[in-house]
């Protein structure tokens, strides 16, 4: 870091431009507010904090302190596994009760709580009073913020396919919509590629909280999709609530009463044929001509793909290995030997393996593609079995 400079992150440098935007009138607050998921209020904080000491202002002061309070590893896991082991079917408020009184854990329940959802134990059913909705403005640019999500339906009236599209919050224009045989992370890329090869790259996506974009355990720390989304300068913001992203939902609705009896009454059965009906039919003269609407602000927010980014790069599977000291990586239980470029001695360097749907893997060091080598093992005579 350059002496007197600032270090600031993509999330920084995302937050500082939405900030000025809304610093220089180019955004409402309640647009701030939305895109960078925080209240009203956070943002007339942010700003005040951005007039009086500058961009560095924005980071919190508590970044890369560790906190005072922080509750030992042995004890959360100690708490867990009581839990677990004597109080499987007690909820969460009579386990923690139950703990304190009995075993002496010293710790709030909201971090007790915390920890058992972090855990995926104890996830009890949600049982809260419905809650009064607010009417919120759309974005004022096209391209400013697309919602994202997958509609699970007997579209040919008797194959269950998933239909995954986007929808333009400022003018209801949905730029792709595509089907597939589920809502995977293969068809989400695909989907959002031909976003990009048609108008551009989205500034967000909003979407709920699916597998492809972290919403489950597994994905949580790491999700294909959203790797690929911030290579490309997208921020996903994800919901746990349908409601909050009504407009796709609202689009699914009407897609499902108009789109069905459209393809049962043309005969079309096969998926080959319902997308293209989809693209060159329903979109365009039905879609496009009835239920856009003009955006408040007539300058565009989509961006153009930067020069050297190539998408057969950025829309796939990406893993990173170590190489070792003979020069040979492994992937999915196979070994690769890396026959060049000659950039002297890659071991215990990180490489990159790109892997595209049909399975073929490219690999990578920074952005230098790797020549490389499957190497095939010879076939032992004797095996335990045959022993």
């Amino acid at each position: 870091m350059t002496e007197g400079g600032v270090y600031m992150s993509a999330r920084d440098l995302f937050e500082l431009s939405v900030i000025e935007d809304f610093r220089s009138g180019r955004r409402t607050r309640v647009e701030a507010a939305t895109v960078l998921g925080c209240c009203v209020k956070s943002v007339t904080r942010k700003s005040k904090r951005l007039r009086e000491g500058g961009p560095g202002a924005l980071r919190h002061g508590n970044r890369g302190r560790t906190p005072s309070n922080k509750t030992v590893t042995p004890v959360m896991e100690a708490a867990l596994r009581l839990a677990l082991s004597l109080y499987p079917d007690f909820n969460l408020t009579h386990c923690h009760e139950m703990l304190v009184a009995n075993h002496g854990l010293n710790v709030k329940y909201s971090t007790f709580h915390a920890w058992c959802r972090k855990s995926g134990i104890k996830q009890g059913k949600r049982r809260r009073p419905s809650k009064r909705r607010l009417y919120r403005e759309r974005m004022a640019n096209e391209g400013l913020m697309l919602q994202m999500d997958g509609s699970h339906h007997e579209w040919n009236g008797s194959d269950k396919w998933c239909l995954i599209g986007l929808i333009d919050d400022a003018t209801s224009d949905m730029p792709a919509a595509r089907f597939y045989d589920g809502e995977t992370t293969w068809g989400c890329m695909k989907t959002l590629r031909l976003v990009i090869e048609r108008k551009g790259i989205p500034e967000v996506i909003y979407t709920d909280e699916a597998g492809w974009a972290g919403g489950s355990e597994k994905r949580r720390h790491f999700s294909q999709f959203v790797r690929a989304c911030e290579e490309l300068g997208i921020t996903v913001i994800t919901t746990p609530s349908a409601e909050s992203k009504g407009r796709i939902e609202r689009a699914w609705r009407t897609i499902q009463g108009r789109l069905v009896p459209e393809l049962r009454h043309h005969g079309i059965k096969s998926m080959t044929d319902a997308n293209r009906y989809l693209d060159q039919v329903f979109l365009p003269e039905y879609w496009a001509a009835k239920r856009t609407v003009l955006p408040r602000d007539q300058v565009s927010r989509y961006r153009r793909l930067p020069v050297g980014k190539n998408l057969d790069q950025i829309l796939c599977l990406k893993y990173w290995r170590v190489v070792r000291r003979d020069h040979t990586v492994s992937y999915d239980g196979k070994e690769y030997r890396i026959l060049g470029p000659d950039l002297g001695s890659l071991a215990g360097k990180d490489v990159t393996v790109h892997i595209d749907e049909e399975g073929e893997t490219k690999w990578f060091y920074g952005h230098v593609p790797l020549e490389t080598k499957l190497i095939v093992k010879p076939i032992r005579k004797w095996t335990r079995d045959a022993g």
